[in-house]
């Protein structure tokens, strides 16, 4: 096997490797040699050539320093520290901490008035409701008969409002132009011919 750089370019690329791993010290050692260069070998070879760049020297390392038969260090590295403002998100992406607060703060924020809201509208719209309601209820007619017949007409239109999940204004607006039809005779009640 023969590298890529020279032997003169394999050391040098040692010694900038060794730089950059500052402030830890790998041993000088033949064994961490002969580690890093069979991993090279193995993991950055063309053929008989072997692409022994910094980089390449560094990814070896790197993936010996945890291995069972690894790497020696004269001062090991100190382990990655995470960094407390930035945070893996599920999908992988990276996403700043600190503006996520803010994010969330506003979101919140922003959910508590929309929640306000809703309550707010959930009783005026339970207010109609129930006016509507009040309505069908307490419908009267001239005749016991005709009451009944009328009510069970508005019931019924009441409820089919309902299951079609409309507005409870426009709920409201249906059942009192239901009552109106009422109020010009018993249309509930079938005529036959002419009067």
């Amino acid at each position: 096997m023969e590298f890529k750089q020279g032997v003169e370019g394999y050391r040098t690329n040692v010694g900038e490797a060794t730089k950059q791993l500052l402030p830890a010290v790998l041993k000088n050692t033949a064994k961490n040699g002969q580690r890093v260069s069979d991993w090279l070998v193995e993991h950055c070879s063309e053929g008989d050539i072997v692409d022994a760049s910094t980089k390449n020297i560094l990814r070896a390392i790197r993936a010996l320093d945890g291995a069972p038969l690894g790497v020696e260090w004269e001062v090991a590295p100190k382990p990655q520290k995470k960094r407390p403002d930035v945070l893996q998100t599920t999908d992988g992406n990276r996403v700043n901490h600190a503006r996520e607060n803010k994010v969330s703060e506003i979101d919140f924020q922003m959910a508590e008035e929309k929640r306000r809201r809703q309550a707010l509208g959930d009783a005026a719209n339970r207010e109609i409701l129930a006016e509507a309601a009040a309505l069908v209820s307490s419908h009267s007619s001239v005749s016991h008969s005709r009451t009944y017949r009328e009510r069970a007409a508005l019931k019924t239109e009441f409820d089919r409002l309902i299951a079609a999940k409309i507005h409870p204004k426009d709920v409201l607006a249906a059942v009192k132009a239901k009552q109106d039809t009422f109020t010009n005779g018993d249309v509930t009640r079938p005529t036959f011919g002419s009067r």
